[in-house]
């Protein structure tokens, strides 16, 4: 089974506010990479389920996003989910979605930190 990011993983839209017109709001360049790199990530996560039992296997990026950190991510939120009792492939998959956005998440917001930071002192 392979997961793909992008239809479940628009975390990088969450970072941004929701503007009242989106004609007011400038894009986001970070947004729009991030986007693009989630729909070129495949990964095989290598777990097997059996009556709600996750067996762990070996997380593997099939075709990367382009960002070695989001790859990472994407493989530590299966590696995070294989550790809970799942009844479904299914519910499986929502996890490491959820896991992954949350990840994805962080990862944006300290990289847009760590940006306007570098700005500030400049």
């Amino acid at each position: 089974m392979t997961l793909t990011f992008f239809t479940a993983l628009m975390a990088a839209q969450a970072v941004q506010t929701t503007p009242q017109s989106a004609a007011d709001e400038p894009i986001d360049h970070e947004i729009v990479v991030t986007r693009e790199r989630l729909r070129r990530i495949r990964i095989s996560p290598g777990v097997k389920i059996r009556d709600g039992v996750v067996t762990p296997g070996t997380c593997k990026v099939k075709r990367s996003s382009g960002d070695a950190a989001i790859d990472a991510l994407a493989c530590d939120a299966v590696a995070l989910c294989s550790t809970r009792p799942t009844p479904s492939r299914s519910l499986f998959n929502t996890c490491v979605m959820g896991e992954a956005e949350t990840s994805i998440r962080t990862l944006l917001a300290e990289r847009r930190a760590r940006s306007n930071g570098m700005e500030g002192s400049q």
